[in-house]
């Protein structure tokens, strides 16, 4: 009986190895088959597929980084905004979308004819922009009543927006697409659609502004149309740049220039070298600039005579005038031609040659010693010293405090200006120099051409006893600064002198003093146009009201407090008349808003 059941066990299982064999067989027979369908059968068609899809890398551009204040006021930075598209295969009908849309946005018959015109170009299946920047009244409509709107879709983008438009416009300058020249940079080679840097700081800064790009890897079928996204790395963001530009300070300054059609202002720490501020007017608004379209915009600013897109704080060329004299005063005390009991006596004129040299106070100023020529601004007297001097000597001096030098401060195009001496005439012009031109160099005419910084600088290093200040546009960057005491004596008679045309009765910015904070300084008044014998001896010819173009540039340096400097000034006003009457009161206002500001 035993026997018997274990037969019976024995032929089911049989059995059912069997089938489970033939399964087996089975299955593995249909795998081979498939196997054989798909590498020999049918390989000319998968190979045809695997042809026409591609593994396409596309760029991620990073967001650019921002722009800010010494108060870390973010004066460049990026908006964000969002962008109307159009998918045409998404639509019943391109045009019943469009009549759809029209209810919330003005849709032109340009404009429409433009998108339908433009959908038969492209693929059914690509994005066409038709609106950007949309505001938030109309994206709400959009949003609210989309299920209306196939085929639309809005995208977030990012635009670079300047929250303070001109005050800081050439500092900043603007962003734009890249040039062919552009193309060869090492951090644009690879995102030739990305916005850069074209002036200013933006270019300046545009290697670390930029970013890194990122980019994802797709694959695309052969009508290019997205398949899957295979992998992605994102784009990382430019850095934040920090300048040392006061934001308050720059628009006050702003805001006074604007009373007046041209000119510029800069300030700077005497302690860092640090620049707080730095203004030029006429200025530009680059949120126009880089607005699109920008053609109109961008005309206004070609055609205008002032030219608006210059940046005169380091552009500007301008004869000093008077300020020069603090030079020329401490070329002479350093080469002995004078000391503080030297008098010369100013009667209006000096005859050199066959013409006369005439002062800007008709009747004269008398007997003049260095403190009284400084605080008067009596033009005879630096004829009698530079004449003794020379022009070369002025000229080492002078490039000495940082006159006709180009600074490192991130801002290209300074212009050098020109600090004539004997060799640069002849290079320059193929002539010999006249004493007769040392002369009108000895007032900051003539040849000598400086820009505001430079002045500014000037004064910075005489405030700090001679050191060799470098100006910067970075905040907290580290300085050191040389102390040349070579011209050390001759600095603090020169700044006893500047004291007292502030401070004292009869100086030339007597009437700009500030009672709570002493400050010492210097006017200057740049002639634009040749005055003739029989103007200058004219009665009413310094009465008579000029042409703007006619009169003369007004200038104003200086520093404070006296007794420990610690910001210097530049003030030019284009055509503004007296340095007296116009550059020194600006120079005190900003001085006044500065102590305020308890910084």
């Amino acid at each position: 009986m035993f026997y018997s059941e274990n037969k019976k066990q024995i032929s089911v299982l049989n059995r059912r190895t069997f089938f489970l064999y033939i399964f087996k067989i089975s299955l593995f027979s249909l795998v081979g088959w498939r196997l054989y369908d798909i590498q020999i059968l049918d390989s000319k068609k998968y190979k045809t597929l695997s042809d026409n899809n591609q593994i396409d890398l596309e760029i991620i551009f990073p967001l650019r980084g921002e722009i800010l204040d010494r108060n870390n006021k973010i004066i460049a930075s990026n908006l964000k905004v969002f962008d109307l598209y159009l998918i045409p295969e998404k639509t019943k009908s391109i045009n019943q979308t469009l009549n759809s849309l029209s209810k919330f946005i003005t849709i032109t018959f340009s404009k429409r004819r433009k998108i339908l015109d433009l959908s038969k170009k492209v693929k059914k299946f690509e994005k066409i922009k038709i609106y950007e920047n949309l505001d938030w009244k109309t994206l709400e409509k959009i949003e609210t009543n989309k299920y209306n709107l196939p085929g639309i879709y809005v995208v977030q983008d990012y635009v670079r927006i300047y929250p303070y438009h001109e005050n800081f416009s050439h500092l900043l300058g603007y962003i734009s697409k890249p040039n062919q020249k552009d193309l060869s940079l090492p951090f644009i080679s690879q995102m030739p659609n990305l916005d850069i840097g074209k002036e200013g700081l933006e270019k300046a800064f545009n290697p670390e502004l930029v970013g890194a790009k990122g980019q994802r890897e797709i694959e695309v079928n052969s009508s290019g149309r997205i398949i899957r996204e295979i992998s992605r790395i994102d784009s990382k963001k430019g850095k934040t740049v920090t300048i040392s530009i006061d934001g308050r300070i720059q628009e006050y300054a702003l805001n006074l220039l604007k009373s007046y059609r041209a000119g510029s202002i800069v300030v700077m720490d005497i302690n860092n070298g640090e620049i707080l501020c730095m203004t030029s007017l006429p200025a530009y608004d680059p949120n126009k600039i880089i607005k699109k379209p920008n053609i109109e915009y961008w005309n206004t600013l070609l055609n205008n005579k002032l030219s608006p897109l210059t940046f005169r704080s380091i552009q500007g060329l301008y004869a000093p005038g008077s300020t020069f004299k603090m030079i020329v005063a401490i070329a002479a005390l350093k080469y002995g031609i004078i000391d503080t009991g030297t008098k010369n006596f100013c009667e209006g004129k000096i005859e050199f040659g066959d013409r006369y040299y005439h002062c800007w106070k008709t009747n004269g100023h008398g007997s003049m010693n260095i403190y009284d020529a400084i605080k008067q601004s009596c033009d005879v007297f630096f004829y009698e010293i530079s004449n003794k001097l020379g022009i070369d000597r002025i000229a080492k001096v002078a490039r000495d405090f940082g006159l006709g030098q180009i600074f490192d401060i991130s801002l290209k195009n300074q212009k050098e200006g020109i600090i004539p001496s004997k060799k640069w005439k002849k290079n320059h012009l193929n002539e010999s120099w006249y004493a007769g031109e040392t002369l009108i160099a000895g007032i900051g005419q003539g040849f000598v051409l400086t820009n505001p910084l430079q002045l500014a600088v000037m004064t910075s290093i005489i405030a700090s006893d001679g050191k060799d200040i470098k100006p910067t546009i970075i905040k907290d960057k580290k300085q050191t600064f040389r102390t040349n005491k070579k011209y050390i004596n001759e600095i603090n008679i020169v700044k006893k002198a500047m004291f007292k045309v502030v401070n004292e009765r009869k100086g030339t910015a007597f009437n700009s003093r500030l009672d709570k904070i002493k400050f010492a300084g210097k006017t200057g008044t740049s002639q634009v146009k040749r005055i003739s014998l029989i103007e200058r001896e004219s009665e009413d010819f310094r009465k008579k009201e000029q042409e703007w173009k006619n009169r003369d540039h007004a200038l104003f340096v200086g520093y404070m407090p006296y007794d420990e400097p610690k910001y210097s000034i530049s003030v030019i006003i284009e055509h503004g008349g007296s340095g007296a009457s116009t550059a020194a009161p600006i120079a005190k206002q900003i001085f006044n808003f500065i102590n305020n500001l308890n910084i």
